[in-house]
């Protein structure tokens, strides 16, 4: 493993002046922090909150293939083909959540469950944290398919070195699949890399039992 990236010693330029709400629903939140930076600029920083934990799973069978589901994304009037994913609340592991979406979305379990990657989504304007499984032994979930009722979803195997290709191509484009293709992708070709152990333990924990420091800000909204 390399040796971790340099941080300065005072990485944060930002003083803020305060913290305002413009909007909030079950889903996101929208706030305004007022700051003044350490160069002398003074601004406004529109911040999207996610209430829910994003999480995806790389669902392979036997054959090697890919557990893909189809469905129409609304804010970008496009149909898309990716991973069984979703959002778990704070009560609900990273875990707890992806098992229930593959349950709902494909109808599956699995025997084998292991974190692969842990990413960002847009870190210039949100606080989005992504946590992505890799499963495999995969069986039929006694509960069967069960989308909700705002879904319309198709299901599809694909084998994996097609969906490296339609990533690749620009046909597959949503970022958790796109991440979790190229992660395993990585692990087959022998790139080391592990997740450090602090961060692989979030895979399996409760939001409210360690918030990330971009969430605890939203507790000082309106201070």
């Amino acid at each position: 493993m390399p040796e971790p990236l340099p941080i300065p010693l005072e990485p944060n330029p930002y003083k803020v002046l305060d913290r305002r709400m413009i909007y909030d629903s079950p889903w996101i939140r929208v706030r305004e922090d007022r700051f003044i930076h350490r160069r002398g600029a003074e601004g406004c920083y529109a911040v999207c909150g996610f209430r829910r934990t994003a999480c995806g799973v790389l669902a392979l069978d036997e054959q090697d293939r890919v557990v893909l589901v189809g469905q129409w994304r609304y804010p970008l009037e496009h149909y898309s083909w990716e991973l069984p994913e979703g959002g778990g609340d704070e009560r609900e592991s990273p875990f707890e959540a992806v098992r229930r979406e593959l349950q709902e979305e494909a109808g599956l379990d699995a025997l084998v469950w292991e974190p692969l990657a842990f990413f960002h989504t847009s870190n210039s304007s949100t606080d989005e944290e992504v946590f992505l499984f890799r499963a495999s032994d995969l069986m039929d979930h006694p509960d069967g398919h069960a989308p909700e009722e705002d879904e319309e979803l198709a299901l599809r195997r694909e084998p994996f070195e097609q969906c490296l290709s339609r990533v690749l191509s620009g046909e597959i484009t949503d970022s958790l699949t796109v991440m979790a293709l190229l992660a395993e992708h990585a692990r087959r070709t022998g790139v080391p890399g592990h997740l450090a152990p602090g961060l692989a333990e979030r895979f399996f924990q409760c939001p409210m039992e360690h918030p990330s420091p971009g969430r605890t800000r939203w507790q000082e909204v309106g201070r």
